[in-house]
């Protein structure tokens, strides 16, 4: 009887702990009920295989499974959102390698803010024949704006000198060769203040008397180094910086509110996702940052960043200390912000401020004879703008590259567009390679690919270097480069996507510009510029490739290609539906794809009006538009100043 009894009670016992365990586990089971199927579709994983699936599983913010309707819809619970995509196609979420979004999103939305708010002071250049007209316009906003005595002013001119049919030389002139930093105080005696040259203020500015003063009392022995300043007819400088100079000013601009700019860049974010970009990087100033991170922490972020630190370039005394607290922080951060890089933001200027070793046969720019092998920031032969230049007896550029291979910052977010750019950054790479190792230089990439000569393909393949190439823009600039450099340079030498690929060289797409993604992944497909005409046949890439480079390949840019990049089981959620098949399509009318929906981590963020009418979906806290009509809505800042 007490056999039985006890063999009774241990059973009681058994059950009850069995019992307790499936309570226990009941939560954990109903977890992994998915929230989300996706079914019936064309979903281009973009694995390891490209594989193509009918049906995606969603829980939380991560994919879950892939596979057949049946395998997949056999895993739903009571509520789980079923979506029958009715043969449409899928992607990844698409992730831009180099994309100044704080930028475009000032320049197209910077007008819903007072200058005060942007700290950006624009001088209207409408009607200026001289010097005196300049300085009047100045006058003008200096008593509008009542600035307090000593307060920094960054005056952004109305002015561009960036591509052929931009500002007229005339006005070169005069910013470049008459104005100066004594002319300027005259307009301005109580304030420090810098003044844009009609190209990105990374690559230069000029600063009136007070602003000089300071750079020079409290940094010029590494300028007089380091360079680069110009001189004016007195030998003395005259207030025109470029880098490294230019740099150690340049951080005391970043100092607007993360609640002004927040504003503008969820304007912006509405445009990238109505395109189906869900992850940037860029170099990112540190008030675009602060405001990046507090749409983060208000669950307001609608795309990954990775991003480049640019403030310490030039404000490191390499003679003096190391980059290695630098270096412990490349790749930390969060699933939706980290950091994947740190250095000098552009290694020369665009258009026909590349650093070149081609010879111009006809004009490229306005400001050609400023710039005529472009700005080599890398050669310690280069000192700034001919011959206005003072001489330099160090190369801060090269001391911070090689800096960075033996600390192990990682090389990235930078502009390199020029062939003897991209040479010298191979030369370094192989230099750091034999000194320190292979991985000295891992994971480094360069940007833009403006132009590339064909003779270094092989090293670029060789130093395991990523290329990041902005093709629709290079097929739509090749008309001023064969104007500039000939038919051949323009046909083999801008985003040689193919050949390089060939070579070895791993290749990813960037837009460089606020343009419509779809029409960046067409170029690389068609290589036709906007008038139709095919640049570089030889350099087409099919539509897997694109779209490798712009998804899967692009995440390893950014450092977490274990994350983003494809659909599949454990990685971040971020999908685009797409309304047309991209495998199918005439090649040209890829350009003309238009998400039907976008869904970031794990959640619709973006929905077309037709596509939310057909399924009845306004998901909460999701936009229902398009992106021409987001486009309207913009209300552009004068004097906005991007790129390289």
């Amino acid at each position: 009887m007490k056999l039985r009894t006890g063999l009774f009670a241990g059973l009681i016992m058994w059950l009850s702990v069995a019992a307790a365990g499936v309570l226990w586990f009941a939560p954990q089971m109903h977890a992994q009920t998915p929230d989300m199927i996706l079914h019936n579709g064309k979903i281009l994983t973009v694995d390891n295989s490209f594989s193509t699936v009918q049906a995606v599983s969603i829980t939380g913010n991560k994919f879950t499974m892939t596979g057949t309707n049946e395998a997949v819809l056999a895993t739903a619970g009571a509520n789980t959102q079923k979506i029958d995509l009715k043969g449409r196609t899928v992607t990844p979420g698409l992730v831009d390698t180099h994309r100044h979004m704080y930028a475009y999103a000032e320049g197209a939305y910077g007008g819903y803010h007072t200058s005060e708010q942007l700290r950006r002071f624009p001088v209207d250049w409408t009607g200026v024949r001289t010097k005196q007209d300049v300085l009047n316009q100045v006058s003008n906003l200096m008593a509008r704006y009542k600035f307090k005595p000593g307060e920094w002013i960054y005056m952004v001119n109305g002015v561009s000198f960036m591509s052929n049919d931009a500002s007229p030389i005339a006005l070169a002139q005069i910013l470049y060769d008459e104005l100066n930093a004594d002319d300027l105080s005259k307009v301005t005696p109580d304030n420090p203040v810098i003044m844009s040259l009609g190209i990105p203020d990374f690559n230069g500015f000029l600063l009136n008397r007070k602003a000089l003063d300071w750079v020079m009392t409290n940094h010029g022995d590494y300028i007089r180094k380091n360079g680069r300043f110009w001189i004016g007819t007195n030998g003395q400088p005259d207030g025109h910086l470029e880098p490294p100079a230019s740099r150690i000013i340049l951080p005391l601009t970043y100092d607007r509110a993360a609640d002004v700019l927040g504003e503008i860049y969820k304007r912006d974010m509405a445009e990238a996702s109505s395109m189906g970009l869900t992850s940037i990087s860029s170099r990112m100033p540190k008030d675009a940052l602060a405001a990046y991170r507090k749409l983060e922490a208000e669950g307001k972020l609608t795309y990954r960043i990775g991003y480049g630190v640019i403030e310490s370039f030039g404000n490191v005394d390499l003679d003096k200390e190391n980059l290695k607290s630098l270096a412990a922080q490349v790749g930390k951060g969060t699933e939706k912000i980290w950091m994947t890089g740190a250095g000098p933001t552009a290694i020369d200027g665009a258009s026909s401020r590349q650093c070149t070793n081609q010879k111009r046969t006809g004009t490229f720019t306005p400001i050609d004879g400023w710039f005529p092998t472009g700005q080599c920031h890398t050669d310690i032969e280069y000192r700034g703008a001919a011959k206005r230049a003072a001489p330099i007896q160090k190369n801060y550029f090269g001391d911070w590259i090689m800096a960075s291979g033996r600390d192990g910052v990682r090389f990235a977010n930078t502009h390199v567009a020029g062939d003897r750019a991209s040479a010298n950054m191979i030369s370094f790479m192989e230099k750091l390679q034999a000194q320190y190792g292979k991985d000295a230089t891992k994971n480094w990439a360069l940007d833009h690919c403006g132009m590339v000569d064909p003779k270094d393909f092989a090293r670029m393949g060789k130093v395991g270097v990523t290329v990041s190439c902005y093709v629709l823009m290079s097929v739509n600039g090749a008309t001023n480069m064969e104007r500039a450099y000939g038919t051949q340079v323009a046909n083999t030498f801008p985003s040689p996507l193919n050949s390089m690929l060939k070579a070895g060289v791993k290749v990813v797409l960037e837009s460089d510009s606020n343009s419509f993604l779809w029409e960046d992944i067409r170029a690389a497909v068609n290589r036709k510029d906007r008038t139709g005409k095919v640049w570089g046949a030889q350099d087409k890439v099919d539509r897997p490739t694109a779209l490798r480079m712009i998804t899967r390949w692009a995440a390893d840019y950014f450092l977490r290609g274990d994350q983003i990049g494809s659909i599949e089981k454990g990685k971040s959620a971020d999908l685009v539906i797409l309304d047309k098949d991209y495998m199918t399509i005439p090649e040209d009318d890829i350009g003309g794809i238009r998400p039907q929906a976008t869904v970031f981590d794990g959640k619709f963020i973006f929905v077309h009006p037709s596509f939310s009418t057909e399924y009845n979906l306004k998901p909460a806290g999701a936009l229902v538009t398009t992106y021409e009509d987001l486009v309207k809505t913009r209300k552009p800042r004068s004097g906005a100043s991007t790129g390289g």
